[in-house]
């Protein structure tokens, strides 16, 4: 694929549709041949379709308000794939319960959204209606059995598909841990949703009578975008049974012929690896798209010597959505230094990338070290409860990666400045406060991290402890750090304590749970 013109072309993808045209363009075309393969048997698109609107038909009859979020939850069956295109038909806003989550997690998803309704299977409506009581939440449980069909319908009247007013209403909410340490529920509106589908169908390309293999659960966000983009491709979908193996991948390839699928970096390079892969037949096998993890370049090289079809290698993240790429070409090269590269920037318009200094905000000329900032359509810049999350300049997120482009336009990724605070929109460290403090007589550990402030976004709390007999003041510590630092670090409380509480067996601290501790005042000063 030369350019993204010639995927809208092909597939009829545009950044400016609806969630709800790509769901609907997606789920038509393939009529009564082959859509889905899950555990419960092959499907056809006609069959998907009528499953979801079922779904969306249920939703509205209970009175789902559009952009109102509605949970899901079950295995990675058909069910799991209808319930979240069914909610986004509905104009809800869908929130995926992944299995690697506990109840309670999924309870606090629920608190937090204020969902009323969760799609699931048999097996998890009592412990559901359980838990939920239990936490005071009025949340209604609609079966949906493993192969997507409704178990006991409210009634029998249809509706139309929901018509969004705007782009910048909710498609679906992902919770991930941000750059603090504190899980937050990302928000995706139709413009950036529909720009990560993009991105995806972008990377894998078309092909025909392409079947993609689906490892990534449909209980989480990039796993039904991944799915979505399948199927925008005019692909098949044959959803994995059970838990992934380099056995069970390699099996599920030759026996169902796989032309695609994606998987973290180090898992592709075992796969490739394994005997598994050695003793089989991969010749059905065109793009393997991986990503989210550091690989070797001698390793690199390998996988696509033992493979032997086309690579594309991903950077992203939640929050900026996919922003560079190796293409086919560059694995072709095998240069060490463009393996070692995140790549360049995907060539689809309306996304930008500069290299700044977290500092000043100025854009760094080649070959300088700064943070990897990003504006455009794919740019998610609002979280749950948070009209502007801290990472946000302006319309440039900052995605808190290190890194610099080379001369050849690759980018280079140095590593990640997560341990940040970010205050009124300018970058501190947490090791440099630290640092600062441990230096001053009589202070022999001190921890930094941000909590929560309605007004600023982030404000500065730090924990110390000092030496015996040693006199340390809060006031005077404040002061030394404004005079070392800058009168922006001065933190908003100093505690000096006994013993910092939260330490890991490897000594290090827990930043996230201290956090909680002091937002929840749930410890006293020492």
């Amino acid at each position: 694929m030369e350019n993204m013109f010639d995927l809208v072309s092909e597939t009829g993808v545009a950044p400016w549709r609806t969630a709800q045209e790509q769901v609907r363009d997606a789920l038509e075309w393939s009529g009564e041949s082959c859509l889905a393969e899950t555990k419960s048997g092959s499907y056809s698109g006609n069959q998907v379709l009528e499953r979801v609107c079922a779904i969306r038909d249920e939703l509205l009859r209970r009175g789902l308000r559009p952009q109102e979020f509605c949970a899901y939850a079950g295995t990675d069956d058909l069910a799991v794939m209808c319930a979240p295109l069914g909610i986004i038909l509905a104009g809800g806003a869908f929130l995926g319960l992944p299995n690697y989550h506990g109840v309670s997690e999924w309870v606090r998803f629920l608190r937090e959204t204020g969902a009323r309704f969760v799609l699931c299977e048999g097996y998890l409506v009592q412990r559901l209606q359980e838990a939920v009581a239990e936490a005071g939440l009025c949340v209604e449980c609609i079966e949906v059995a493993p192969d997507g069909t409704l178990v006991a319908p409210s009634g029998s009247e249809s509706f139309d598909d929901y018509e969004p007013a705007s782009v910048d209403e909710l498609v679906t909410v992902r919770f991930t841990t941000g750059a603090s340490g504190l899980s937050q529920g990302v928000l995706f509106t139709h413009t950036t949703w529909c720009y990560d589908v993009l991105r995806i169908a972008f990377l894998f390309g078309c092909r025909e009578a392409g079947r993609y293999l689906q490892l990534t659960p449909n209980t989480d966000v990039q796993g039904i975008a991944m799915c979505l983009a399948a199927l925008v491709r005019r692909e098949a979908v044959v959803v994995y049974q059970g838990k992934p193996s380099n056995e069970g991948i390699v099996c599920s390839i030759e026996r169902d012929r796989i032309t695609d699928l994606f998987l973290p970096s180090s898992q592709m390079i075992k796969l490739a690896l394994s005997d598994a892969s050695a003793m089989a037949d991969l010749s059905s096998l065109k793009r393997f798209v991986y990503g989210g993890q550091k690989a070797a370049a001698a390793d690199i090289r390998m996988a696509h010597e033992y493979l032997d079809c086309e690579l594309v290698q991903l950077y992203g993240s939640t929050e900026a959505g996919i922003l560079t790429w190796l293409s086919p070409e560059d694995h072709e090269r095998e240069d060490d230094a463009v393996f070692d590269s995140a790549g360049r920037p995907i060539p689809i318009p309306g996304v930008q990338i500069e290299i700044r200094d977290p500092r000043t905000r100025e854009v760094l000329p080649v070959g300088q070290v700064g943070h990897v900032t990003t504006c455009g359509c794919g740019v998610n810049d609002r979280s749950l409860g948070v009209d502007v999350p801290a990472e946000m300049m302006g319309s440039w997120r900052d995605t808190l990666d290190k890194g610099y482009f080379d001369e050849d336009g690759y980018l280079h990724i140095c590593g990640i400045d997560r341990d940040v605070i970010m205050y009124r929109g300018f970058v501190m460290y947490a090791s440099e406060i630290e640092d600062s403090l441990t230096a001053v007589s009589g202070v022999c550990e001190a921890v930094a991290h941000a909590v929560s402030n309605d007004k600023d976004g982030e404000h500065v709390v730090v924990w110390c402890t000092s030496e015996e007999d040693a006199c340390v003041d809060s006031a005077a510590l404040s002061d030394a750090l404004a005079v070392e630092c800058g009168p922006w670090y001065r933190p908003e409380e100093i505690r000096i304590v006994r013993q910092i509480p939260c330490k890991r067996e490897d000594g290090t601290y827990d930043k996230q749970a201290l956090r909680a501790l002091v937002e929840s005042g749930d410890i006293a000063m020492a």
